[in-house]
């Protein structure tokens, strides 16, 4: 592991960090809210050290579920959030300031229900409607994230659940089959994005862009390089199975998209499924949840021409 990196590290010049540079990095905070290859982007880019690159300083951490990673990001306890763009956007329509600044898969399965009105929950009861399937001939459990998902399929406590990423192959292994694909439902999301206050981003647009870079390289190295990509999801997934890393890896190679541009059009498909519970955010303008001005900035400085160079094949 340790040639591996030092091999990769060297066309980026990440071989070192002087004492002298480390002291005048910049410290953020930043969370991610899934152990789902959605996330992959932001790992690779903190275990490559590109936020050092970039001048930062990141503190990582997981906090799992969407309300709990809003409420830390509203607190001021992180000052970035890779998480889907649904929990973020319902604090808006209750008057946040949250918006979402980059997206790089706007649509691809769900995680499933981990709290009451989390992304999860609201996807899970418009997956139910649109298969045809009453809510009142279920019901519906909070349960936590998805390893507690999973788990609660196999004590038999839950008849069925919505899971992705490792856990997908897992209930496989152990004979579940799939009842409801939503990657093939009308249904478009902001699956996994950066979150921020806009109190924040635009005291600190210099921070702002630092962290984009970085995590926006990070998708580009996820894509470039596999078998650090691989070694990076070893880690965090904490999985040894070489079949569900190589499947994770494919999957979201495919789907994880290098420019990362948030969409007006899917804060309109967000604020419709959560109309479907609330209906009083039907009124509720998507234009001031997305802010598109810092992929752009970046686009216009020749910033993704420079990635397209650095990691072309």
């Amino acid at each position: 592991m340790r040639s591996l990196v030092r091999a990769f590290l060297l066309p980026v010049s990440l071989t070192q960090i002087s004492p002298l540079a480390a002291a005048s990095l910049e410290k953020v905070n930043a969370s991610y809210g899934a152990i789902s290859g959605s996330m992959a982007q932001t790992w690779v880019a903190k275990e490559a050290r590109l936020y050092e690159k970039y001048g930062l300083d990141l503190n990582l951490v997981y906090i799992s579920g969407g309300p709990r990673s809003i409420m830390s990001l509203i607190g001021g306890s992180v000052q970035f959030v890779n998480h889907s763009g649904m929990p973020a956007l319902e604090a808006y329509q209750r008057g946040a300031d949250t918006a979402l600044i980059a997206s790089p898969m706007l649509r691809g399965k769900v995680l499933g229900m981990s709290t009451s009105g989390s992304l999860t929950d609201i996807l899970l009861r418009e997956g139910l409607r649109l298969n045809g399937i009453s809510e009142k001939d279920v019901t519906i459990l909070p349960v936590g994230d998805l390893g507690a998902r999973l788990s609660g399929l196999q004590t038999g406590r839950l008849h069925g659940a919505i899971i992705a990423g490792i856990q997908t192959l897992s209930a496989a292994k152990m004979g579940f089959k799939p009842l409801i694909d939503y990657s093939k439902l009308p249904l478009e999301i902001a699956g996994s994005g950066i979150l921020v206050r806009r109190s924040f981003v635009s005291k600190n647009p210099d921070t702002t862009l630092k962290f984009l870079k970085a995590w926006i390289e990070g998708l580009y190295l996820f894509r470039a390089k596999p078998d650090f990509a691989l070694a990076t999801l070893k880690k965090y997934v904490a999985t040894q199975d070489g079949e569900v890393l190589n499947t994770i890896y494919n999957l979201y190679k495919e789907r994880l998209m290098t420019k990362p541009t948030p969409s007006t059009r899917v804060a309109k498909s967000m604020l419709y499924l959560l109309s479907r519970s609330s209906p009083e955010v039907a009124g509720v303008n998507p234009e001031g949840f997305i802010e598109a001005r810092y992929v752009n900035e970046l686009e216009s400085s020749g910033f993704f021409d420079e990635m397209n160079r650095l990691y072309a094949k």
